[in-house]
């Protein structure tokens, strides 16, 4: 047959339909060999890319390929192309390499919220609606006021409060009070038991607050200084004879009484201090107690610190009932449940605030792919996205699980990526590729010269100047550029990556002018 001639108008439509043929069955060969579960990538693009060439230049002194290896026996038959048809068909050759495999697994997956970082805001008290500081969408900063709510236990809550600030202020009074007496009255008791006359005691203790506790101890201090002096006065005559004996008695029968009271009158007097001290101690630390149980009541309905330090009804009048709602962090209003005068319970979701500046990877291993579950945790993993065709995004993986759903057969992967450019929506669905280990060189040619045929793959390899021949082959793994090639080619063999069809075309073309 001669290839050189140009087919005539009548011999043109086989022809071009057989390339259509094998046109469509060459590319269903790469979209079988992308979509397989366990890509890889290796450094033979790279190579090859460095090593490509074109079919043979014509006489003109454009350069020529490398040296062609002998087409082993058992190839099929030689097709014979002209250098214009390779020219025109555009016919590009590369040779194979050998170089090594990184694993790779290519997932869908779907981005979603990041869980840690998301709050649903309920309300922690029944009220209605005051007003609603922020809108659906709208960026809010930690701690930014969101909702007021108008809260009748809260302004209940509030009051108590309030009333048992003010029993306090009164039990640090009388405590106070009460220690400054005792501090008088036990300096004043060691003046009585160092027996000071009554006037230096008078004018000593007079301004001081004792309460009456100095008109008793006095009273009865008196009253042994007047005993006493009797019994004094009586003890000379009695010596004289001139008065009786009996008298005398009394006398020291009514000192030593009134001693005794007064030492009992001082006894009663310490205790008392003691009691009181202890009552205004116990009062004072009751009163603390109840204003510590009202401030952490409110703690525990969200109220803040500052709405809790400044409680005045006084001041405050109706709005001491105001119940603030904020932000918990940084983030985006993403739900919003609530309106002005809006009656909401605490069972009533009213808000969800998210931190948009991570997001989490949710994909699903399947059960041939667990195996490397092993070697996931903590690794980087890229992250891909039709609406940034140009851009990788990087996940780290924090969760592996450990049940496999029974409807899918697969089992939940969680990664965390950073999307501070608020890039990567929530609800978006990702390519996800997972790094596997590199194994050793193997022979590699690009995906595009790889046809396929009543399911045999084969590749043209350039048996000459012109001759390109037909070769089995059996392959391994491959991504989207290239495949491994377990059998039928040798390293350095110059193979068809574009222009295939046209050779698979004139084969099939042969094939049908020989039936």
């Amino acid at each position: 047959m001669n290839t050189n001639a140009r087919p005539s108008g009548p011999a043109i439509l086989p022809l071009v339909l057989i390339a259509i043929v094998a046109a469509l069955g060459g590319g269903y060969v790469g979209q079988m060999l992308i979509k397989s579960p366990a890509d890889t990538t290796s450094d033979a693009s790279e190579q090859v890319a460095a090593t490509e060439t074109t079919a043979p230049a014509d006489d003109s002194g454009e350069s020529a390929p490398a040296e062609l290896p002998v087409v082993p026996e058992g190839d099929s038959d030689g097709i014979r192309l002209p250098d214009s048809q390779q020219k025109a068909a555009d016919i590009q050759v590369r040779p194979v390499v050998a170089a090594s495999f990184t694993e790779h697994t290519r997932l869908t997956g779907k981005v979603s919220l990041n869980e840690d970082r998301i709050a649903h805001l309920f309300p922690m008290v029944e009220g209605s609606v005051d007003s609603v500081e922020v809108g659906l969408g709208q960026t809010v900063k930690a701690n930014d006021l969101l909702v007021v709510v108008h809260s009748r236990e809260i302004g209940q809550a509030k009051l108590e409060l309030y009333q048992a600030r003010l029993q306090q202020e009164l039990a640090e009074t009388q405590e106070q009070l009460q220690q400054e007496i005792a501090t008088n009255v036990r300096q004043l008791l060691i003046s009585l038991k160092q027996q000071a006359p009554i006037d230096q005691i008078e004018s000593q203790f007079r301004s001081r607050t004792m309460g009456d506790f100095r008109e008793r101890l006095l009273l009865a201090y008196s009253g042994y200084l007047k005993s006493a002096a009797d019994l004094e006065r009586l003890e000379g005559p009695a010596e004289s004879g001139a008065i009786s004996g009996k008298q005398l008695l009394a006398a020291r029968s009514s000192r030593d009484a009134d001693q005794a009271a007064f030492q009992a009158r001082i006894e009663q007097v310490e205790f008392e201090l003691k009691t009181g001290l202890l009552q205004t101690s116990q009062a004072m630390k009751e009163a603390k107690t109840r204003v510590a149980v009202a401030a952490t009541n409110l703690r525990i309905l969200g109220c803040e610190e500052a709405d809790i330090d400044t409680v005045d009804p006084n001041q405050q009048r109706a709005s001491i009932s105001h119940y603030s709602i904020r932000a918990p962090f940084d983030g985006t209003v993403v739900s919003k449940d609530v309106t002005v005068k809006e009656h909401i319970r605490p069972d009533s979701q009213i808000m969800s605030v998210a931190d948009l500046s991570t997001v989490w990877i949710n994909a699903d291993i399947y059960e041939q792919n667990i195996p490397m579950l092993s070697t996931l945790s903590g690794k980087t993993v890229k992250v891909y996205n039709e609406a940034w065709p140009n851009r990788a995004f990087e996940a780290t993986i924090f969760f592996t699980g450990e049940i496999m759903d029974p409807t899918t057969r697969t089992i939940s992967l969680r990664a965390v990526a950073d999307n501070s450019d608020h890039l990567l929506k929530p609800g978006m669905f990702v390519n996800i590729e997972l790094s596997g280990d590199t194994q050793r060189p193997q022979l590699q040619i690009p995906l595009s010269a790889v046809q396929e045929n009543a399911g045999q793959y084969f590749v043209f390899v350039q048996a000459g100047k012109d001759l390109f021949a037909r070769r089995d082959i059996e392959i391994g793994k491959r991504d989207h550029n290239m495949a491994t090639v377990i059998s039928g080619l040798t390293e350095g063999e110059n193979v068809v990556v574009q222009g295939g069809f046209i050779l698979k075309s004139k084969l099939l073309e042969d094939l049908m002018g020989e039936e």
